[in-house]
């Protein structure tokens, strides 16, 4: 596979030149491979680099639901960016879904690049953010409003279980207990 071709088409280079491109490109990247399974960044590692994944996907989860996947990542996304603007610890981790080829860009070589291809990066890498950001939200409103809903039937139903004498007092404790812990995820 022609790495630089390939790439070249991806969305974030869509406002740079080929010769920009291929300056970039032009660094020493390296070209990584990972198979299904195979942590790709951890939450809490340090790092500088950025990610571009060329071939396969890679799922993102945090270490408090490993087994949720919070997103998938496709050819031409590219990740691994927070520390790079904002000198923190990696804040996901990004595990390989099948075969992964990707590109390693450095860090510091990046902030070493001619300032204007930098500064086009930097612009792709907050419309990035931003359109995460708001992809976050959506999701975020449509999962409350689901609790919400989800909590008035249990509501509702758990006023008439508690005053049928036919359903046990164990699964009347278990219902209460219920009822605690969905009033709590309503202030929160």
């Amino acid at each position: 596979m022609d790495t630089k071709n390939t790439i070249i088409n991806f969305p974030i280079f869509k406002d740079f030149s080929k010769e920009e491109i291929l300056e970039l490109l032009g660094m020493e990247e390296i070209r990584l491979t990972f198979k299904n399974g195979d942590f790709i960044l951890s939450q809490g590692e340090a790092g500088s680099a950025i990610y571009i994944l060329i071939d396969g996907q890679a799922r993102i989860t945090k270490n408090q639901g490993p087994n949720i996947e919070l997103n998938t990542l496709v050819p031409g996304t590219i990740f691994g960016e927070s520390p790079l603007i904002t000198n923190s610890t990696r804040l996901t981790n990004v595990v390989a879904k099948g075969e992964v080829t990707l590109l390693k860009l450095d860090g510091n070589r990046i902030k070493n690049l001619n300032p204007a291809i930098c500064n086009k990066l930097h612009v792709q890498l907050n419309k990035i953010l931003v359109s995460r950001l708001d992809t976050m939200n959506n999701n975020l409103s449509e999962v409350k409003a689901g609790i919400d809903n989800f909590i008035k039937v249990y509501d509702s139903h758990g006023q008439k279980m508690e005053q049928d004498p036919s359903i046990s007092e164990e699964f009347k404790m278990v219902q209460r207990l219920w009822s605690t812990y969905l009033a709590n995820l309503r202030t929160k």
